[in-house]
């Protein structure tokens, strides 16, 4: 794991960098990188060097926090944005790049812990995968890249972003390895990640690459309700 420091404020660099040195074990290593400007952060991002989580500070000399954030999202949407800042006033824009949280300084310790596991969580999250077996083929995916899944008897159907893949297996089974990772089941032979629900209909789903997935009577009314509860985390 990359974790990355973008701050002006030499103290506080050391401040993070000691705190996140408490989380750091024999398993669980990461580096840290820090950096005094955003332009030497996106110059990472526009060579390919990509972080995990940045914590990034909003009041930056030249390119803001805020505006190097949304750069970050054009290029590397799964990185994990942490904003701080001296004053709460930008919490609202900085919600609107999605960020994961908004630390204002002083930061307290029991909220830098809670927000950094939440991060590793999402962290985690977001790198899990699945080993797709389909005759004397395994296809290794990435479980954030699934949109959605068709199942009929033995047989599945893994859409992704990365294409089409065919497995071996009960749609049951793999709704059970799927269901903490935010996929919901809206039909018998449909699994859908809510992060691609795009429109939850009358009796169908649209996701945001334009698939449509039907909503059976039966599912809908528990499946509308998980995805209710889903979505509250993104309501104001």
């Amino acid at each position: 794991m990359k974790i990355c420091i973008c701050d002006d404020d030499s103290f506080f660099i050391r401040e993070i960098r000691n705190r996140l040195s408490l989380f750091q074990t024999e398993t669980e290593g990461f580096d840290i990188y820090d950096f005094s400007c955003t332009e030497e952060l996106l110059e990472h991002y526009k060579n390919g060097d990509t972080f995990d989580i940045v914590f990034i500070d909003i009041e930056m000399k030249g390119i803001n926090g805020i505006e190097a954030a949304g750069k970050i999202r054009e290029t590397a949407p799964e990185t994990i944005i942490i904003f701080v800042s001296g004053y709460s006033d930008y919490i609202f824009e900085a919600f609107r790049i999605e960020s994961l949280y908004f630390l204002v300084k002083p930061v307290k310790d029991n909220e830098f812990s809670e927000v950094f596991t939440r991060a590793m969580k999402k962290y985690t999250s977001l790198n899990a995968s699945i080993i797709l077996k389909w005759e004397s083929t395994r296809n290794k995916i990435t479980i954030d890249k699934i949109s959605y899944v068709e199942g009929y008897r033995r047989h599945l159907t893994v859409h992704t972003a990365n294409g089409i893949f065919e497995a071996v297996g009960k749609i049951s089974e793999i709704y059970d390895i799927l269901k903490p990772h935010g996929f919901v089941r809206v039909h018998q032979g449909f699994i859908v990640n809510m992060n691609y629900i795009k429109c939850f209909g009358v009796n169908e789903i649209e996701l945001t690459d334009g698939s449509i997935i039907p909503v059976s009577v039966r599912k809908k009314q528990e499946a509308l309700k998980t995805y209710d509860i889903f979505i509250k985390k993104w309501a104001w």
